[in-house]
């Protein structure tokens, strides 16, 4: 990905929202001001333990995530939460809050992911239905013990309300409307006390054409005058017949009318027709497919990449149209040229995948389960296309073929695809009833804040989130739940000294309990101080801070970590325990992620006290959002010879003063190329040089970044730097200059 336009201070504002603070973000923007673009750059940007979820299952795979249906095992239907449900079944399609969760069945690996996420990001969120994100909510209450919205669960949500509405069916409608102002997503209850901070993207990248864009403006807006009107209905042409190498794609409103015209052009060609089957591995459901599972094209066709280039050289884009060259014989290759000039290029079936995200408690981070793929040629027959499909693409030239069935947001939708007027051409005129915005939208749309409140709003939800990070530090019902949840399984287990056993952890989770109760009122008191009038006192915010760690941590360290420690040493090794010692194992994990969490905390409340610079604050901050613990303290190690603190980055760098590669150290210690680079980081300046950890050329340019931008976090050098630094590499670069 290229380096971030730094003069798009929104984009950068965003960026800043999601990660700097827990304040729930609206990110809207006309078509082509780089949606698309922020998702992707905060899938690779952030800290924060994500999951990326969309209302349907194109949207999904576009955005590279999955369903909220299938993250939250929402049941299909219409969710009223305290809709009183009748004997017979004509209400069968409505779920009350009773009998949704009848319906959903979390497991704990489901519940543990939607405990530890920090982030949810839902893309097309103009199609997302205000029941459905009040379900979610609902889910995630009961799920995260938080009352607060989405249980304290911080939400992005991308998308141009102006464009695809929500899908609410006839029978639903009625009943709806008696909960709901509008099937919208900001009118669910969730959000009506507390709305998402609205942040509009204004740069335009897809048209450059100032009579172009103020048309699109003034459509939005629903003060397109008679006089734009004009305008467009001059490339009203019923009859026009694009020629055959001319690259027109048609957008209709219906799939049989796109159908039957790639139907119509294929069969016109004299070529003979080849079809290429799909390559389905495992869990993919139909519903996701992403692209035809028997693609029929013949030599000529006119066809269109629905997907980005996943190579170097980006020879293609999504939306960019070509013809077929050449199919080979074996099916598995064939060959796309194009008329504006490029290269022809040779074309292989792409994969997509469906993914489950599971929650790895030892590294605290949340993965992508693949559970199944989609193999098949990223082509589609691109004569003809439905507006609905198109939502998302860019071209050069297009036939709007809508009728009378224009309905609000598809005159829009198909006309914001266009990157220029000239490109256009109408098979049926627009009249002016059909580019109506729907008036919930327009009213919801006003709430965003002026450009000039932005930055107040943002130092003010930093800082907020700053205070939240101390006070969740201090927060020991995850701890008390877990040793209370081993300590109930152990009941119905059979292992060998289950008396002890039930004993020790009785003692464990009454030690939990204790410290809860100390921690709560040091909670009270934190919250107090930082919620005072005026300015919060940070001095004794440190001092209270630091009188509290300093109380917790030998308490962590003797009452839970070394007790836990002793007993699965002494479990192991009797009989049917394996399971038990499992549990356990994942018990320890927690405590000293609770440990950590203390130590990270105080640095942030001294940062706070000393006065250092936000943003360098912010940077200290980012630690926190994914606490991993050593290889030499997980578990699979309790109750073998302890590493020294410090001795472990010591063996790193003697290997490496001996002459092993960097590579060749992380295969012989079974750690990360990057963690033995972390290793590597003390010892710059004294046997080690930056320049023998990364690339000559790119550490200056790294370092001219760094000094530049003093106590700039590394999320912001990260996004002037672009996707060639690492993180890792610009720590070497501060590294290098500090000694």
């Amino acid at each position: 990905m290229a380096a971030v336009d730094v003069q798009n201070t929104a984009f950068l504002q965003a960026v800043s929202f999601v990660n700097h603070t827990n304040r729930n973000l609206f990110l809207t923007g006309k078509a082509g001001t780089g949606k698309t673009t922020f998702l992707k750059y905060i899938q690779q940007h952030s800290y924060k333990k994500m999951a990326v979820a969309a209302p349907t299952g194109v949207a999904a795979m576009n955005a590279g995530g999955t369903t909220l249906h299938s993250l939250f095992w929402l049941p299909f239907g219409m969710y009223i939460e305290d809709y009183e449900l009748a004997w017979d079944d004509h209400d069968s399609h409505i779920y009350n809050r009773r009998r949704l969760f009848g319906k959903v069945k979390l497991t704990k690996q489901r519940r543990a992911l939607l405990q530890e996420i920090d982030l949810l990001v839902i893309d097309e969120v103009s199609m997302l239905r205000a029941d459905t994100l009040d379900a979610i909510d609902t889910i995630l209450k009961n799920v995260r013990r938080d009352a607060r919205p989405f249980g304290g669960l911080q939400v992005l949500f991308i998308g141009d309300m102006y464009q695809l509405p929500p899908v609410v069916r006839e029978q639903e409608r009625e009943v709806m409307s008696r909960y709901y102002p509008s099937p919208f997503f900001f009118d669910a209850k969730v959000l009506r006390d507390q709305p998402p901070v609205l942040l509009e993207l204004k740069k335009i990248y897809r048209q450059s054409e100032q009579t172009f864009i103020d048309i699109l403006n003034d459509i939005r807006n629903n003060c397109c005058t008679s006089e734009q009107l004009d305008v467009l209905n001059t490339y009203y042409n019923p009859d026009f017949m694009p020629a055959k190498d001319d690259p027109y794609v048609t957008l209709t409103t219906h799939n049989h009318r796109a159908d039957a015209i790639n139907k119509r052009e294929l069969e016109a060609l004299p070529e003979q027709t080849v079809t290429l089957e799909a390559k389905v591995s495992k869990d993919f459901p139909e519903t996701l497919y992403p692209a035809e599972v028997e693609l029929r094209l013949k030599v000529g066709a006119q066809v269109m990449f629905i997907r980005n280039d996943s190579g170097d050289e980006r020879r293609y884009y999504n939306g960019k149209i070509g013809y077929v060259k050449h199919i080979d014989s074996t099916g598995d290759v064939l060959m796309v040229e194009f008329k504006d000039g490029t290269d022809a290029v040779t074309v292989k079936r792409e994969e997509w995948e469906n993914i489950r995200y599971r929650y790895d408690k030892v590294q605290d981070r949340v993965e992508e389960e693949v559970l199944g793929t989609f193999a098949q040629f990223p082509l589609r027959l691109a004569w003809a296309i439905t507006i609905h499909k198109s939502q998302g693409l860019t071209f050069d030239k297009a036939i709007i073929d809508a009728g009378a069935s224009f309905a609000a947001g598809q005159v829009y939708v198909a006309l914001s695809r266009l990157r220029k007027l000239d490109g256009l051409v109408l098979h049926s005129r627009i009249p002016s009833h059909s580019i109506r915005t729907d008036r919930q939208v327009a009213d919801f749309s006003k709430a965003t804040p002026a450009d000039e409140d932005m930055p107040k709003i943002l130092e003010a939800s930093q800082r907020s989130y700053l205070g939240h990070i101390l006070l969740h530090s201090f927060k020991w019902d995850r701890l008390v739940e877990a040793s209370q949840g081993v300590l109930t399984d152990l009941e119905s287990r059979n292992i060998a000294d289950q008396a002890a056993a039930y004993e020790f952890l009785q003692t464990l989770s009454i030690a939990c309990r204790a410290q809860r109760e100390v921690a709560d009122k040091f909670r009270n008191q934190l919250n107090g101080l930082l919620n005072k009038e005026g300015e919060s006192d940070y001095v004794k915010i440190h001092e209270r801070t630091e009188k509290a760690v300093a109380w917790f941590l030998p308490r962590i360290e003797d009452d839970l970590i070394t007790a836990l420690d002793a007993h699965i040493a002494a479990w192991t090794i009797k009989k049917r325990t394996k399971k038990y010692v499992e549990e356990l194992k994942g018990l320890y994990v927690d405590f000293k992620r609770k440990k950590e969490q203390l130590t990270q905390c105080l640095i942030i409340a001294e940062a706070l006290a000393k006065g250092d610079a936000l943003q360098e604050v912010m940077g200290k901050a980012e630690r926190l959002n994914a606490i991993e613990i050593k290889a030499e303290e997980l578990p699979e190690n309790i109750g073998k010879p302890k590493v020294v603190k410090g001795e472990t980055k010591r063996i790193s760098f003697d290997l490496f003063q001996a002459g092993k590669s960097i590579d060749d150290i992380a295969t012989e210690r079974g750690l990360t190329r990057n963690t033995i680079i972390g290793h590597l980081l003390d010892f710059i300046g004294r046997g080690v040089e930056a320049h023998q950890l990364m690339d000559a050329g790119k550490l200056d340019t790294a370092r001219k970044v760094v000094q530049q931008n003093p106590g700039k976090p590394s999320s912001v050098l990260k996004a002037m730097l672009g996707n060639e630094v690492e993180y890792i590499e610009i720590r070497i670069a501060q590294a290098s200059l500090t000694r």
